[in-house]
């Protein structure tokens, strides 16, 4: 570990930021990195920078000042959710996240992709009575389809490219979705598209297991 730096920066969108609507529909702010930061304690520091509404162009942008300089042995980088809902280009957005991979790689940092999660939507947005809720046959509307097959199809390519790259890549999309639909866990959801603070448990979890396992012990278990 280099001294003095970071261990592990996570970039990203409000999900990496932690948002997610509580009670009275407060923000509240609980970042996967902050749940990381409690189970290492001193052995390691997280750094999270995560920016409500980006888009993969504006963390190219400031990815030299926000991960580069901080030289950290990993960066996790969680980025393409804001760019679907303004309906960007999913090459564009995926070479967005290839540019920074390759820049964290050049300056000796261990680059990780994280799949785009998927979307939950609630029984009366889908337009289904209480007594009709425990169909399953029943197709979803086109506009979430459409939303759920751009994800999997970006995150294909995310895929894709961290294999092509040798490096790392978490899979958050099937972490956190369920069911024949693969429509975003109701229990880890606050709004539909933005983690509870049990999805992002989930992330950090996600995280833990795959890059921190080996430097500091298997991560404690949950309350």
């Amino acid at each position: 570990m280099k001294s003095k730096a970071p261990f592990l920066v996570c970039l990203g969108d409000s999900l990496t930021a932690g948002y997610q609507i509580g009670a009275g529909g407060v923000n509240i702010d609980m970042p996967p990195g902050g749940f990381i930061q409690q189970w290492a304690g001193t052995q390691a520091e997280i750094l999270v920078t995560g920016i409500c509404g980006e888009v993969t162009l504006e963390m190219v942008n400031r990815f030299s000042r926000d991960v580069v300089a901080h030289a950290p042995e990993i960066t996790v980088i969680l980025g393409g959710t804001n760019d679907l809902g303004c309906g960007e280009d999913l090459q564009q957005i995926c070479q967005n996240l290839e540019h920074m991979y390759r820049v964290a790689l050049d300056a000796g940092i261990q680059p990780v992709g994280v799949t785009v999660p998927s979307i939950y939507l609630g029984y009366d947005e889908w337009g289904l009575t209480p007594k009709e809720k425990s169909r399953s046959d029943r197709p979803l509307p086109g506009w979430v389809q459409a939303h759920i097959d751009r994800r999997l199809v970006l995150n294909q390519k995310i895929v894709e490219v961290c294999q092509a790259l040798n490096m790392k890549c978490l899979d958050l999309f099937g972490e956190t979705s369920e069911g024949p639909y693969q429509l975003l866990a109701s229990r880890l959801s606050s709004d539909g598209l933005h983690f509870n603070s049990a999805g992002y448990e989930v992330f950090a979890r996600l995280v833990w297991r795959h890059l921190l396992t080996e430097p500091f012990g298997a991560c404690p278990p949950s309350k």
